[in-house]
């Protein structure tokens, strides 16, 4: 399994190699090393739910709900500056253990915070993996950015729905920004990310300020089917939301008839 608990494809090849991602925010180390590693924190712009364990050799649990959780071992741990978490494997024929590394450095005032994930093997059955790896932390550090630089010490409310469906990426994609589906929200966004068929995300106008992804992503375990997933965040008042959630909802069922919500 994965730090976000998904379970990835047998290791075949020799080598490893690492998915990385970048981003500077207007915080000072303090502030951004506590986004890190407190979970309350960490609930308000990563996991739905965390727990902490801090310190060397102490633990760090995050939950997307769904089937979507797990441990991660704390390895290296120090503050304000590095950071080093591994999800050890335990079953036979499994991959090593993966690492993560986060690295804060103070400029001006400003932090820049780069997260480099490693050892994923080479072989051609964990290219998909690692780049879903890079588009997550291409999104997660985004949201991190707009946390601290906007709304430091808020909750956010999150709607996060996924239809699992067995077609070719390229004609899942074109539904899911059809007219009838979601192009209008992805045509809305300030976008931050675009990567098709794989994943649009950005910042909407509507509701002002809420944070927004729209992905294909391939289904664990399975080779033909893939989850189309929707997610929004918005911090401080959720109202907004209920009647998304119930909207979005709908429209996922009806572009995808044949598949079914996890």
């Amino acid at each position: 399994m994965s730090d976000d608990g998904r379970t990835p494809p047998r290791a075949t090849g020799e080598g490893t190699r690492s998915a990385s991602g970048e981003v500077e925010i207007d915080a000072p180390v303090e502030r951004v090393w506590r986004a890190l590693t407190e979970a309350r924190e960490l609930e308000r712009w990563f996991p739905l739910e965390a727990r902490v364990s801090p310190g060397k050799d102490g633990s760090i649990w995050m939950s997307w709900k769904n089937e979507y959780a797990g441990e991660s071992r704390i390895l290296e741990w120090d503050p304000p500056h590095r950071l080093v978490t591994s999800w050890g494997w335990h079953e036979e024929d499994a991959a090593p253990a993966q690492r993560t590394e986060y690295v804060l450095e103070e400029r001006g005032g400003r932090t820049v915070v780069r997260v480099t994930t490693s050892g994923f093997p080479t072989d051609a059955s964990w290219d998909g993996w690692v780049e879903g790896t890079v588009r997550g932390w291409r999104f997660e550090l985004a949201s991190l950015k707009r946390y601290l630089e906007r709304h430091e010490g808020t909750d956010r409310t999150v709607v996060y729905l996924r239809r699992r469906v067995a077609l070719p990426p390229e004609e899942a994609w074109r539904r899911l920004l059809s007219a009838d589906g979601f192009g209008e929200v992805a045509g809305s966004l300030e976008r931050f990310d675009d990567a098709p068929p794989l994943q649009v995300a950005g910042i909407a106008r509507e509701p002002a300020g809420a944070v927004v992804r729209l992905s294909s992503e391939p289904t664990p375990g399975s080779s033909d089917r893939r989850d189309m997933t929707l997610w929004i965040q918005l911090w401080g008042e959720a109202a907004p939301l209920a009647g998304i959630e119930r909207a979005w909802r709908a429209r996922l069922e009806r572009v995808f008839p044949e598949g079914q919500m996890v």
